[in-house]
């Protein structure tokens, strides 16, 4: 098998629009209509609405565990938002992100086909209560998944805001295996 590695980097502003650029996420900010509002009364805009056959939106909170150290990436047919707060004032281990950068067909065809490379994946190390970065629109079938490390800590805690019957949809991605190795900061991929 071959190793792919994947050098964590930090989550700022210019990779937010990156992603958005290759239509993967969507931050959140006001549309341009609501920025261009010059009434005397307020406005409203959507900035998606979910498909109906995946039922209405839900508010949830998770928790990462001490087994959210393995990289199974995975997508949804429809949108959500990622919430990344802490107001708990809890110091919580590192939150970290794989995000694929082709939609979750492309990759799988990337792996078929023996060509998946470590530029086909991100790795992002997520940063709390950043206002430009920690509030954030996954697109339907984006690849990603959320992980921590194995050190002793408390694990990560973020919110994510999703159709209330939206499904999971793992990758196969058959002969590469995605591991972590803290013990560099970096991210194997095995092929």
């Amino acid at each position: 098998m071959d190793i792919l590695k994947l050098k964590p980097v930090n989550l700022n502003y210019e990779i937010l629009c990156f992603l958005e650029e290759r239509q993967l996420i969507r931050s959140l900010r006001p549309t341009l209509k609501i920025l261009q509002n010059h009434s005397a009364g307020g406005m409203v805009d959507t900035i998606y609405t979910s498909a109906s056959e995946f039922g209405s939106h839900k508010l949830i909170c998770i928790g990462l565990s001490a087994d959210s150290t393995r990289i199974e990436l995975n997508s949804h047919p429809d949108n959500e938002e990622f919430i990344i707060i802490n107001n708990t004032f809890t110091k919580f281990k590192p939150l970290y992100m794989a995000i694929g950068l082709h939609k979750h067909n492309i990759l799988e065809e990337k792996a078929k086909n023996r060509v998946l490379t470590s530029d086909d994946i991100m790795l992002l190390r997520l940063k709390y209560n950043n206002a430009k970065t920690s509030i954030f629109t996954m697109l339907k079938d984006t690849p990603h998944c959320e992980l921590t490390t194995k050190e002793e800590g408390t694990h990560p805690v973020f919110f994510v805001s999703e159709p209330s019957n939206l499904t999971m949809n793992y990758l196969k991605l058959e002969g590469y295996e995605l591991r972590p190795d803290h013990s560099n900061d970096h991210l194997h991929c095995k092929k």
